[in-house]
């Protein structure tokens, strides 16, 4: 039997024969939980602004980096910004939530590893460890002065060697400040 099993079987077993109580045994009052530092994480990918979640200085009509890092548990990996359809869900970076804010140009990212990925049957691209993206934001001349706040979100697939979790997006709060033209 498998040991995950024995985890959880064995306490329910010890709870119910050891519990002379008229209620119910409940699911809940017989999970022991596990501290095992090897168990994989359901939230394998923690994304962070670097430098900081403070205001970035932009002048309108300009462009101002923005860089974002993955830190990606060990053992999980997720998919390039360039990963081929037909397999897992390749990363995607969006601006959400301020119209007047654009990406202009390309998203700057590490050269990802290429290897066969036995979960799809394909050759795919991926990263681990902890990648930096630098996405440039634009604000158009038109825009007015003051901050402008709005999001980024990480849309992403990541996978272990033995199991992928359901695409999610994370979303990370940034805020410039625009100055007048110079």
């Amino acid at each position: 039997m498998n040991r995950s099993a024995y985890l959880i079987l064995v306490p329910l077993f010890a709870a119910s024969s050891a519990r002379p109580s008229k209620k119910p045994l409940s699911f809940e009052s017989s999970v022991v939980p596990i501290r095992n530092t090897n168990a994989l994480s359901l939230k394998p990918v923690k994304w962070t602004l670097v430098g900081g979640s403070g205001a970035r200085d932009v002048v309108s009509g300009r462009t101002v980096p923005i860089t974002l890092r993955a830190d990606i548990a060990k053992g999980w990996h997720i998919y390039s910004l360039t990963q081929k359809s037909g397999g897992p869900i390749p990363l995607r970076l969006d601006i959400l939530g301020a119209p007047d804010v654009v990406v202009r140009g390309v998203i700057r990212a590490p050269k990802p590893d290429r290897t066969f990925d036995r979960n799809f049957g394909i050759e795919t691209e991926l990263y681990s460890g902890s990648p930096q993206f630098t996405i440039p934001i634009a604000v158009p001349g038109r825009a007015g002065r003051g901050v402008r706040k709005f999001q980024i979100g990480a849309r992403y697939q990541v996978c272990s060697e033995k199991v992928c979790l359901p695409p999610r997006t994370d979303k990370l709060d940034v805020a410039l400040r625009i100055a007048g033209r110079a």
